[in-house]
């Protein structure tokens, strides 16, 4: 197989980038300038762990749970399947039911929030995974989730169920994915947490690799 083309599937980190209400907002600060007269740019990054497309390790919700730097990475490299879900509130066990998902699949959910402005105000009313469909992948033991909002969790859920449900079973969890332009299939996805010790989490440049299977 050769590659046929890759996608960008990570938001744009910036002052105007989408947070979760509540996160401080990112700041980029160039400290040294070559246009000073400095020998070069430099720069310092003051950004939350949930910004723009991301992963959540276990610690997130679980005392004593595994952090970003101990985080398995074959749940954020590896082979993926993006399914589409035209729900307009939730995703639930019913509409995953007829789906080709394995044991030890990464699987990616492009709903309708793949539309919406991720440099906007924050959109309380996106699509989410309730507690059936959570219990519905537990129960297939998949590897990984993914889905393009900043959470796997209703914005209005006080005991964040849909995520400990995942993050007990160490599943991975990718939130924040940019899938508008990717049309349903299998792709390779490489989504490298960065090795933050004693951080639930870590932004992510992920990017989806599409191969041209003839030889």
């Amino acid at each position: 197989m050769r590659i046929k083309r890759i996608l960008d599937i990570s938001g744009v980190i910036n002052d105007k980038t989408t947070i979760w209400p509540g996160d401080e907002g990112v700041t980029l600060n160039r400290i040294q300038k070559i246009e000073d007269g400095d020998s070069c740019n430099l720069s310092t990054l003051h950004i939350g762990i949930h910004t723009s497309t991301h992963i959540d390790a276990p610690l997130h919700f679980i005392a004593g749970g595994v952090d970003v730097s101990s985080a398995n990475l074959d749940k954020f490299i590896g082979f993926a399947k993006v399914f589409y879900i035209s729900t307009e509130k939730c995703i639930k066990a019913s509409d995953l039911s007829g789906l080709d998902i394995q044991s030890g699949d990464i699987v990616l959910f492009k709903t309708s929030n793949s539309s919406l402005d991720m440099t906007g105000s924050f959109n309380t009313g996106f699509v989410y995974l309730d507690e059936s469909a959570a219990s519905w992948l537990v129960d297939k033991d998949v590897a990984t989730v993914g889905i393009d909002y900043l959470s796997v969790e209703d914005y209005y859920a006080g005991n964040a169920v849909t995520h400990k449900l995942l993050l007990k079973k160490g599943i991975g969890i990718i939130e924040g994915l940019r899938l508008d332009d990717v049309p349903e299939g299998e792709y390779f996805l490489s989504c490298v947490p960065l090795k933050i010790e004693g951080a639930e989490g870590s932004p992510v440049r992920a990017v989806l690799v599409e191969f041209d299977k003839e030889i």
